[in-house]
């Protein structure tokens, strides 16, 4: 009864604490998000210095016998091993799979990497520059023709019956239901054309394309997100891991 009659007195002085503290929350919240930019520019630098190194390589690689950095020639990088060993870290149920030589996670299914026989494959075919183009994207440069960037980026289901399938991307990927898409993910709450992802000036964007149940980074819902490695994305209720070199 006491506290009833002092409620009227306190309830000012309450609302305005109330709006203190959600004012402090919504800097904070600004603060995390400036600071994810920022990290995520240096991510974006970082992925492309790795695409640039592994361009040079993938460059001396499509060099004929005989010529000064060419395959077997003195001074020529080692091609890329397709079958790295498999590195093991933990125990138990906490037990994870890396590879030796990408240092990527693998899931826990796979007995070898498919990034790096991915990638071997391409700098033995790289002379076929058609059949290397459908599983690597080239970004352009500001007059349309190519930069001699190259991205390579895969999605990764961790859910379901499609859980550790490996899906490359194009430098134009459509995920949906349709059998017309590029990558068909079997889940009940997905649209037909739920998203696209696009190589766009050394990035891989990712655009909702106006689903029912949205798409989420990092369970987030974003209609448009660069993606960075080890991004989680969900299509409905389909989790999918994003890996990209």
């Amino acid at each position: 009864m006491f506290w009833r009659l002092l409620e009227p007195i306190f309830a000012p002085f309450r609302a305005i604490r109330n709006k203190v503290v959600g004012v402090q929350n919504i800097k904070g919240n600004i603060k995390v998000d400036i600071q994810r930019v920022k990290n995520l520019a240096d991510q974006g630098k970082n992925a492309a210095g790795q695409v640039q190194n592994f361009n040079q390589q993938a460059g001396q690689a499509m060099q004929q016998p005989g010529v000064p950095g060419a395959p077997g020639a003195p001074g020529a990088p080692p091609p890329p091993n397709a079958n790295p060993p498999i590195r093991e870290q933990g125990v138990w149920i906490f037990k994870k799979k890396f590879c030796s030589q990408c240092e990527q996670q693998l899931d826990k299914t796979w007995d070898a990497c498919p990034y790096c026989a991915q990638i071997a494959a391409q700098v033995a075919a790289a002379p076929a520059k058609v059949q290397a183009m459908k599983t690597q994207a080239f970004v352009m440069d500001a007059t349309g023709g190519p930069s001699g960037v190259q991205l390579l980026g895969w999605l990764v289901p961790l859910q379901g019956a499609q859980r550790g399938e490996l899906f490359t991307l194009s430098p134009v990927t459509t995920i949906g239901t349709d059998p017309k898409s590029t990558i068909v993910l079997n889940d009940k709450f997905m649209s037909s054309k739920h998203a696209e992802i696009k190589a766009e000036n050394g990035l891989w964007i990712l655009r909702d394309s106006g689903s029912t149940n949205g798409t989420y980074v990092n369970n987030r819902r974003i209609d448009r997100h660069e993606l960075v490695d080890n991004d989680f994305v969900k299509f409905g209720s389909a989790l999918i891991k994003f890996k990209s070199l």
